[in-house]
């Protein structure tokens, strides 16, 4: 077996006891990270560097049932268990950005269109002709280049970033990438 093979092989196994094991703890883990953030996982693994610490040492062991090898593939589910969360973490933190900018961008849009209404009232009621449409109301979207926004997100361009870089908003780059995924 080659090292690549024998590699894929570890990351099924460890991906097999992640599901079996999280099924059985009932995501304890997901929990204990939402209420303790990072420090959870930093607990849990320091059981495992103990545990692997004394293994390795030759500490007698009066539990048979846990080897230095399972004690790896445990910190590594622990780790990668990590990851998720803060990815996970990162992914909210992103959505209440995005959620914030679309409702500035509504209110400003609002005031505009409020400011213009007032303005078509005030020609009605006046009976004059004259009547200045907002620029934001006057144009028309400019096309984006998805193909250059999605190139963009693969790279890891933050969302922010790829509509500095294309001059749209960050909604309007949200909307192209969720398109674009399905």
């Amino acid at each position: 077996m080659s090292q690549i093979e024998e590699h894929k092989k570890l990351v099924d196994f460890v991906h097999d006891v992640y599901v079996r094991k999280n099924h059985d703890y009932g995501d304890s883990f997901g929990r204990s990270f939402k209420k303790y953030g990072i420090v959870a996982a930093l607990v849990r693994m320091e059981d495992k560097w103990n545990r692997l610490e004394n293994l390795a040492g030759g500490a007698k062991q009066k539990v048979m049932d846990e080897s230095i090898r399972d004690t790896c593939l445990d910190l590594a589910n622990y780790c990668l268990m990590t990851v998720m969360e803060l990815d996970r973490k990162k992914a909210v933190e992103n959505q209440r950005i995005f959620e914030e900018q679309v409702k500035s961008e509504i209110a400003q849009d609002h005031i505009i269109v409020d400011d213009f209404v007032d303005e078509v009232n005030e020609v009605i009621e006046k009976g004059t002709g004259e009547l200045v449409i907002p620029d934001k109301l006057e144009k028309e979207k400019k096309p984006i280049d998805e193909g250059k926004v999605m190139a963009l997100y693969k790279a890891k361009w933050s969302q922010a970033k790829i509509a500095d870089e294309m001059g749209c908003s960050q909604s309007r780059i949200s909307q192209i990438i969720k398109a674009n995924k399905e």
